[in-house]
């Protein structure tokens, strides 16, 4: 009787043991990492993708935020300025008639900076 107890003790805690350790469905997905078509700005892993990028007069540039974060593209000069892009999905699009360089950041985070070149 004593063995039979001893061996359903033993067995009762490696159940617990093991019912507790980690397993690899509880560790956070990796960043997604993506690359954007043409004309096309993802906003992922805090950064722009690309950090720049270079166009023709008159075209449209689209900002997607993949982030689970909000972000802003706003312009250094003030010629344009997203507000706040909702998180994992959530888009900008702005037409650049003019060629020049066109430096961008997010207001939000300080550190995110890009640059559009316009020819």
């Amino acid at each position: 009787m004593r063995i039979k107890i001893l061996l359903s003790s033993a067995l009762l805690m490696v159940l617990v043991i093991n019912g507790c350790k980690k397993s690899s469905k509880d560790t956070p997905p990796a960043p997604v990492t993506a690359t954007p078509g043409a004309n096309e700005v993802f906003i992922q892993n805090t950064a722009f993708t690309p950090a720049s990028i270079t166009v023709s007069v008159n075209t449209t540039i689209k900002w997607t935020n993949k982030d689970n974060l909000s972000h802003t593209v706003t312009s250094n000069t003030g010629l344009f300025d997203s507000g706040i892009i909702g998180i994992n999905g959530g888009t900008y699009s702005h037409q650049f008639t003019t060629a020049g360089t066109f430096l961008y950041y997010c207001q939000i985070h300080s550190g995110m900076s890009g640059t559009v070149i316009v020819q």
